[in-house]
């Protein structure tokens, strides 16, 4: 498995962990044609889900609030990064891509 620090933002480390821990989980590792878009998809869904439960996203959903004091409570409440919960609001279509990024905290990685 390999990763990249490509962006930095926190966000983008541990989905893109998650997903790639997903393919292992999923058995998508050794398939003879690689990964399908469905194998990519169901990576997505689990990456998501180990870092915020889909019930507790779907209550956090259906509050239908989006400004940054819901981000940092929810996000405190879970346990997890901000960035995280504003990913995963962008990467659901709830959220313009535009919006909440300065929440994205970034990691200085060093060898």
């Amino acid at each position: 498995m390999g990763l990249t620090a490509r962006g930095k933002d926190v966000d983008k480390f541990w989905f893109d962990l998650f997903h790639e821990l997903a393919h292992i989980a999923l058995g998508h590792v050794g398939q003879q044609n690689g990964t399908s878009d469905a194998d990519e998809k169901a990576s997505d869904k689990w990456s998501g889900d180990a870092l915020i439960t889909s019930d507790d996203f779907e209550r956090f959903r259906r509050e239908k609030d989006y400004s940054e004091r819901n981000v940092l409570q929810f996000a405190k409440d879970q346990g997890i990064a901000p960035g995280i919960v504003v990913r995963r609001r962008q990467l659901e279509g709830m959220i313009r891509y535009s919006m909440l990024n300065h929440l994205k905290e970034k990691y200085e990685i060093t060898v």
